[in-house]
């Protein structure tokens, strides 16, 4: 991949893989990023179809996280472009703010205000970004909190939670948003082993929904029965792209053959 920018039409009109003419929810063409002279991502170029669910996997330090959070500009690449919903969003005139209120986001930790219930963590945005009235903010947070199984949770405090209950706290309020792609940066990586499965299972049942997502994870199994796609990286660079069970049970490149073999 050249390390130039790519020429950007104003409205791309992308083609699916399938060669039905939708276009890709979100699409990374070219990104590098540089932290100093620390050449972390290398041209890397992805698209994510509407309903779909991509997997990112590989050893730490491949640039997964960082990649992920390109998407929605928490890093700005240093090169490159960051297609959402048919607008170049790393276009400098972009408003980030409004974006990012359709791109959900989960994070390894919780993040969640400790001095605030539950419910109000996930009011909160609403009030204040959506400017949504109490009453809305309040109905929106409780189907959330039934949806991820907490309804009965609402009005306890993070500290009186588990971790895979103040994770599922977390999905909540990024879904309270309604986006339109939900990221997950390793939203398992910091709970005890018996308290994954409770947030692995909110995120199948979304992606069973449709929800579009992003997902970096080190939960092969979730990969494979979960994505329909799957990205091994390594290095900065996308080793092997391809459907997660035909990597699982075949992987073609030496490098995703020896990561695989240490994993599974």
């Amino acid at each position: 991949m050249s390390a130039t920018t790519p020429s950007t039409p104003s409205i791309p009109l992308w083609s699916s893989p399938g060669g039905n003419g939708r276009e890709p929810l979100i699409r990374l063409e070219g990104i590098h990023k540089w932290f100093g002279n620390l050449h972390v991502l290398k041209g890397i170029d992805a698209q994510l179809m509407p309903g779909e669910v991509l997997v990112l996997i590989g050893p730490s330090g491949s640039g997964k996280s960082t990649l992920l959070r390109c998407t929605n500009l928490l890093e700005e690449p240093t090169l490159g472009h960051v297609w959402f919903e048919g607008r170049d969003i790393t276009d400098i005139r972009t408003d980030l703010n409004e974006v990012r209120t359709r791109i959900g986001i989960v994070f390894q930790a919780f993040n969640l205000f400790p001095h605030k219930t539950a419910l109000q963590n996930i009011t909160l945005a609403l009030e204040k970004v959506l400017k949504v009235d109490a009453k809305e903010a309040r109905d929106r947070a409780m189907e959330q909190l039934a949806r991820v199984g907490l309804a009965e949770k609402a009005d306890s405090y993070p500290g009186q939670l588990s971790g895979g209950q103040q994770q599922r706290v977390a999905i909540a309020r990024a879904l309270a948003m309604k986006p339109k792609l939900m990221l997950f940066d390793e939203v398992t990586s910091a709970l005890d082993p018996e308290l994954v499965g409770e947030v692995l299972a909110v995120m199948r049942q979304l992606a069973e929904e449709g929800m579009t997502m992003m997902v970096v994870t080190h939960e092969m199994g979730f990969a494979r029965e979960v994505g329909n796609r799957m990205l091994f990286m390594a290095d900065g660079i996308v080793m092997e792209e391809g459907d997660p069970r035909e990597m699982f049970r075949n992987p073609q490149h030496e490098r995703t053959k020896k990561f695989l073999s240490q994993i599974l």
